[in-house]
């Protein structure tokens, strides 16, 4: 069998990356309503976090400008951890996105580094006092700090299950935009070319293996409306 390099066609970094650049966006957004969720669970307001986040760029007040400073700086690191996610995915073929098993195990082990790599060390280094500093002035919170390192453990367990949802929302977008419009894998042998690597290699196995499977020609004649769906049904209901 020819190498993925050999085989892939109609693929191109600036797409790949664009689609997984996409899913990051969606993953961020999606960090944002799931930390209205989880926040009243460890009793800290969910607009705290943004709030600290404005502080740490000098934006003081109103706290409305801070919390948008807040989730504007958490979109933008959102784009450059996508664009970093696909680069490398492009580069080093670890797993093929165009199979959606792929992109979710991809999208978790990406969020998983993220969240130890990147959130653990901001938050023990810079975060964590300026998130009790803030709930100090703002909430009028004593003893904040200590508050904070008593619940420590429910914070950083809801920031990781933050961090794998992300994960899963880059995953599966990623791949279903790449399934749908981006990667195509050519058959040197059929001429034919199919959109996700499992089909590809499921081709390979059944068609081009030690041991073929019997092959039948399927004439469709005109090429107008009822071709075309007949053509889809069969792909749909053929599609390995």
């Amino acid at each position: 069998m020819k190498g993925i390099s050999e085989i892939r066609v109609d693929f191109s970094l600036k797409r790949e990356v664009f689609y997984i650049v996409i899913g990051s966006v969606v993953g961020a957004i999606f960090m944002i309503l799931a930390k209205m969720i989880l926040d009243p669970q460890t009793g800290i307001p969910y607009e705290i976090t943004w709030i600290a986040f404005g502080h740490l760029l000098g934006v003081l007040s109103p706290p409305s400008s801070a919390i948008l400073a807040g989730i504007t700086i958490h979109m933008i690191t959102a784009l450059s951890i996508g664009i970093a996610i696909g680069v490398f995915l492009y580069k080093t073929n670890i797993l093929i996105i165009s199979k959606l098993s792929n992109g979710i195990l991809y999208g978790l082990f990406a969020g998983s580094v993220v969240y130890i790599v990147f959130f653990i060390p901001v938050y023990e280094s810079v975060l964590t006092h300026e998130i009790a500093s803030t709930l100090n002035t703002v909430e009028g919170v004593e003893y904040a700090a200590e508050y904070l390192a008593r619940n420590f453990f429910t914070i950083m367990i809801g920031w990781l299950i933050i961090h794998l949802a992300y994960g899963v929302i880059v995953g599966v977008v990623s791949s279903l935009l790449s399934i749908r419009f981006g990667s195509r894998y050519r058959c040197s042998k059929c001429d034919i070319s199919f959109s996700r690597i499992d089909s590809y290699q499921k081709h390979i196995k059944l068609v081009h293996g030690d041991i073929p499977i019997q092959q039948k020609r399927i004439l469709i004649l005109g090429g107008g409306f009822a071709g075309i769906q007949v053509l889809m049904q069969l792909e749909s209901r053929l599609r390995p």
